[in-house]
């Protein structure tokens, strides 16, 4: 079973591996606005009803491949369903709205879930044949990854500094 943690948007307890920012409420929003029913969508999904119910209560948020599913039955981009403002995005967002695990990611840039990690947590200097690599994987121009690569850096530092 994927560790639990509480979310600090919501307060849910929430898989490790669910998307940050998810929005309930929008996935609702998005659902009714194309009439279909939770059991629509989750047949569409090919989850149960239950699960799409937890979701739109914000007792349980999905995973990013799930997320990529849901958001492709209602015809909107993952990040419709979980906004997180620019300059609060982190690597580890991109990676998700663009419907990836760590796991999933890492595979396709040829590097193990460990390195990607790392990268994610701000423990990597930014490498630019890494930002190409990852922007064109999770389909955003390289400006962005670089910018949230640092802002990631900067994040980490500043917690060290707190030590």
């Amino acid at each position: 079973m994927a560790h639990e943690e509480k979310s600090p948007d919501s307060g849910v307890g929430v898989s490790r591996s669910a998307v940050r920012g998810f929005s309930g409420a929008r996935l609702r929003r998005y659902r009714t606005g194309l009439k279909l029913t939770i059991d629509d969508l989750a047949d569409a999904a090919e989850v149960s009803s239950q699960t799409v119910s937890a979701w739109e209560t914000g007792r349980a948020a999905p995973t990013p491949e799930l997320l990529a599913r849901v958001a492709g039955v209602l015809k909107v981009a993952n990040a419709d369903l979980a906004p997180i403002p620019e300059g609060q995005l982190r690597l580890s967002d991109l990676r998700s709205q663009a419907g990836l695990t760590q796991g999933t990611a890492a595979k396709a840039l040829g590097t193990s879930a460990t390195v990607l990690g790392r990268i994610e947590k701000g423990r990597k200097e930014y490498d630019e044949t890494w930002g190409r690599r990852m922007a064109e994987l999770y389909k955003v121009p390289l400006n962005l990854i670089s910018e949230v690569w640092e802002h990631d850096r900067q994040k980490r530092a500043a917690h060290i500094k707190e030590l």
